[in-house]
């Protein structure tokens, strides 16, 4: 384990085997987020009847596989890390050694392509849940341009228990903040009629977009300002459910 570790009574949260099932629940996110996508392709037919237009289905299908894809980032953060969540240094000002703390640069570097990649993936599922209308697509390509290019030294960081947390840049935040408020819409347009005819309340539709929501605050929030490994892996075990529910819910139209 990581110096930091090990100078703050934290390696006992650090050891191999915990690392190791930090790292399989990150890895096994492409089994449901893979099957997810197959199955909505699968029942192309049945979803382009209750949507109206197969352009629609296909964003509904590549949309977890752009989540999947924006989680891949965080993975290979994890990798050079060690999967290990600890205090964050920034080598541009400052050295350090990884093996004593993590990179806080490549975290950065990290969290702004996450984040990009999350509101393309928002912006597809909603798009596929909502309509493709000309004002639709205007929006989403401004909120790509705009985050992508926007300025990058006005951070929302914060901290808790003294570490800094989320160094993103503020218009990416925003940005992100209006498309999923979009997206919990989505998930009620698309889910909550085929929810109230299986005698679910219509609000369960909002179930797997507050579960992800869930299992990245607290891994961005909790997970690196305790440096406790185990809340790590229950963030993680939340966007793992977060696809069940999705599948589950998806189910219901066929």
């Amino acid at each position: 384990s990581k110096t930091y570790l090990e100078e703050h009574d934290l390696a006992k949260y650090a050891k191999v085997w915990i690392l190791n099932l930090v790292e399989f629940v990150h890895w096994i996110l492409l089994v449901p987020s893979f099957y997810l996508s197959y199955i909505i392709f699968e029942h192309t037919d049945t979803l382009t009847q209750v949507l109206g237009d197969s352009l629609q289905v296909y964003l509904l299908s590549v949309a977890p596989l752009i989540q999947a894809f924006a989680g891949l980032v965080a993975v290979v953060m994890h990798e050079y890390e060690g999967w290990q969540v600890v205090f964050f240094k920034n080598p541009v000002n400052q050295d350090f050694r990884i093996q004593d703390v993590n990179n806080a640069w490549l975290r950065e570097i990290a969290y702004k392509m996450l984040f990009l990649l999350q509101i393309v993936g928002l912006l597809a599922f909603s798009m596929g849940a909502i309509g493709v209308s000309k004002t639709f697509v205007v929006f989403a390509i401004s909120s790509i341009i705009l985050a992508f290019l926007s300025p990058q030294q006005y951070k929302t960081e914060f901290k808790m228990f003294g570490q800094p947390l989320f160094p993103i840049a503020i218009p990416i935040v925003v940005i992100f903040i209006i498309n999923a408020l979009i997206n919990l819409y989505a998930y009620y347009v698309l889910f909550s009629p085929v929810l109230g005819t299986h005698h679910y309340p219509g609000l369960l539709a909002l179930a797997a977009p507050v579960l992800f929501m869930a299992g990245g605050i607290i891994e961005g929030v909790f997970a690196e300002s305790t440096f406790n490994q185990w809340v790590h892996f229950w963030a993680v075990i939340l966007l793992n459910l977060g696809l069940i529910v999705q599948i589950y819910t998806f189910g219901l139209f066929w």
